[in-house]
């Protein structure tokens, strides 16, 4: 049986496009459209992951694009919190003070309970807590996977047909190697 290429390096380039995208401030906002990072990582880690194919090797299957996009969910889980943290220690209370003064922009277009909110919510949040730091950890090691492995599968469906094949002889055998 061919074998395949390993799936370590491909998930942990996904991963850190998943930590990256996730954990660095105003980026972050892409994931606010259904994950958009994270299924992007995913489906980045099984690219990566067809690149390494070569002729002779067994064909990627489903099961190793869920593998992938599911690895690569951990690790931009795992860099994403670290990533967050960091970012979250230098700038302290900094970053969400930007985002009530770009609030404040459209004052007029956003109701009053929900400003008064938001102060609220940006006052009682500070700047880093190991707290917040754990609770992001265990959300994003649930989720991250999860829509990593969906990304990865969205990579199978668009990669699969530029896989290499192995040749196939007129009466369906294949050929014999050399």
């Amino acid at each position: 049986m061919p074998q395949k290429p390993d799936m370590l390096r491909p998930a942990l380039y996904g991963g850190l496009i998943m930590a990256v995208l996730s954990g660095v401030p105003f980026l972050s906002i892409i994931n606010c459209c259904c994950c958009a990072g994270v299924l992007l990582g995913g489906f980045l880690a099984v690219f990566f992951y067809t690149r390494d194919l070569t002729p002779g090797m067994a064909p990627m299957e489903t099961n190793d694009a869920l593998k992938l996009g599911a690895l690569a969910g951990v690790i931009g889980a795992v860099g994403g919190t670290i990533l967050s943290a960091l970012f979250s220690m230098a700038m302290g209370n900094a970053g969400n003070e930007a985002v009530l003064e770009i609030m404040r922009q459209f004052e007029g277009q956003i109701p009053p309970e929900v400003m008064d909110q938001v102060e609220s919510s940006i006052g009682q949040a500070g700047g880093f807590s190991m707290i917040n730091v754990v609770i992001g950890l265990l959300t994003s090691i649930v989720l991250y996977p999860i829509f990593g492995l969906l990304g990865g599968l969205i990579g199978y469906q668009v990669f699969r047909n530029k896989q290499p094949r192995m040749p196939v002889m007129p009466g369906g055998g294949v050929p014999p190697a050399v």
